[in-house]
């Protein structure tokens, strides 16, 4: 995430794979960019990719709280408001 002191950009994209419109987008200076949707093989992939950078990252296997679907739709909504917050 990049702020350029008047706009966000968020780079790679975001997807939305637990919820049902499954929406897959990236910011680009404040506008939001909608990407084509993603197989279930190309979700699966990225979630595998994604688990596994965090491990090397961190030199650990993540808390299981983090890999739930509810889980992930709270630091969502964490995101959210703290973008929104800097956009107001």
């Amino acid at each position: 995430m990049t702020f350029d002191g008047e706009t966000i950009s968020l780079w790679p994209s975001i997807g939305n794979w637990t919820l049902k419109c499954r929406s897959h987008y990236v910011i680009d200076r404040g506008e939001v960019i909608a990407a084509p949707p993603w197989t279930d093989e190309q979700v699966e992939a990225e979630r595998h990719r994604d688990r596994a950078a965090k491990a090397r990252f961190y030199g650990q296997p993540l808390k299981a709280e983090f890999n739930s679907p509810k889980a992930m739709l709270g630091l969502w909504h964490r995101v959210w408001n703290w973008v929104s917050g800097i956009l107001k």
